[in-house]
């Protein structure tokens, strides 16, 4: 059996899973659950492996951008938990930052060490990193030097910044440039009409008409934009 290990860069992931919550039509967080079909397909499409559960093994991490709750306050913490359990129910281990700044949160680093033993311990064939920031890069580079394939699922689009202003959230060309295949996840979720359309599964609500856009929506700082 083919074993896969995925991680999710939880700051890139906070700023798309927002978007489509705030500023997109479908007003609808996604689906954490339905992430492993996806990968799932890919994985097949992409390099012809037999993909169903008795073939492949996806080992799922979740990189969370904040520290555990602790002093957050009453409702801050209720939030990051029931989050945590949402992503255990959908098979993830959670992992929280070390001592992050609150003023200027970065992606969350231990997926670096955890990579490092993963790769020591031969524990995949295939990597796959849900990310949009370059520094992961060298993450990715390893993995090319080790011979191994690797996925990156990453995300380009229009979005606010931290003023309302028009903006553009990038992939870092870098991350692209070392994956053996990128798969651009706003195109994945925008396709409706194809064969294999992940754009129902992959929201936690099915679309309805009449959308109207929230009056304001989460602030991120400037130095949160890649590309």
């Amino acid at each position: 059996m083919k074993k896969a290990y995925f991680c999710i860069d939880g700051f890139s992931f906070k700023r798309i899973n927002d978007f489509y919550r705030y500023e997109h039509k479908r007003r609808s967080r996604l689906n954490l659950a339905a992430m492993e079909t996806l990968l799932r397909y890919e994985i097949e499409r992409r390099f012809e492996w037999k993909s169903d559960i008795e073939h492949l093994e996806i080992e799922k991490h979740f990189y969370h951008p904040s520290e555990k709750p602790t002093g957050a306050g009453r409702e801050a913490e209720d939030a990051i938990l029931k989050f945590e359990r949402h992503l255990a129910d959908s098979g993830f281990a959670v992992h929280y930052a070390k001592r992050p700044n609150v003023l200027d949160p970065k992606p969350n680093e231990n997926i670096f060490s955890d990579w490092i033993i993963a790769n020591e311990l031969r524990k995949y064939d295939i990597f796959i990193l849900l990310s949009t920031q370059g520094q992961y890069a060298n993450i990715l580079r390893q993995t090319m030097l080790c011979k191994i394939p690797s996925i990156l699922i990453g995300w380009n689009s229009p979005c606010r910044n931290s003023s309302g202003e028009s903006s553009r959230w990038k992939t870092d060309k870098n991350l692209i440039g070392y994956a053996s295949a990128y798969c651009p996840l706003e195109k994945t979720l925008e396709q409706t009409n194809s064969k294999h359309s992940f754009a129902d599964i992959m929201f936690e609500k099915f679309f309805t008409s009449g959308f109207q856009p929230f009056v304001s929506s989460p602030k991120y700082p400037l130095s949160q934009r890649c590309g």
